[in-house]
């Protein structure tokens, strides 16, 4: 997961990096042309005013740069959303969350249904409960092995 988190951050703005750096290079080169008037090396110091002024000019072009992100950055960002999605399902249904909530929306299998009506009917005729258990043994896997067990 942690290449993951890198790669996305790899596709970070090109032209803040690129003026970041040229700024670097310049506070560099203002360090060491000190050094050089100090020195009294007028050939040093005429190298570092032209380093400085390269560095400035990539600060200003680096503007003009179009920060485009990679094309399988868009792609690894839809695939890790969906893979969070999912994750989220699972868990909600894990939890019995979905459940839950497939009772909010109404949506309940057939074969639940079909338990709970033969339930009614055993309320109101005992001699259906063999019928009305047998039908929640056969929808519910996790009553049948309680049921067993």
């Amino acid at each position: 997961m942690r290449w993951v988190l890198i790669a996305l951050l790899v596709g970070c703005n090109a032209p803040e990096r690129i003026a970041s750096n040229a700024g670097d290079i310049r506070t560099l080169a203002e360090s060491s042309r000190s050094r050089f008037v100090g020195h009294d090396d007028p050939a040093g110091v005429a190298e570092q005013t032209d380093i400085i002024e390269k560095a400035a000019a990539i600060s200003v072009d680096a503007t003009l740069v179009d920060p485009r992100s990679p094309a399988w950055q868009g792609t690894l960002e839809l695939a890790l959303w969906a893979a969070l999605a999912i994750a989220a399902c699972v868990i909600l249904w894990q939890t019995g969350l979905g459940a839950m909530l497939r009772g909010v929306f109404g949506w309940i299998p057939q074969r639940q249904r079909s338990a709970a009506k033969l339930l009614r009917e055993a309320v109101d005729n005992p001699n259906q409960i063999r019928e009305a258990a047998a039908a929640v043994r056969t929808a519910d896997p996790l009553i049948n092995a309680a049921w067993k067990g």
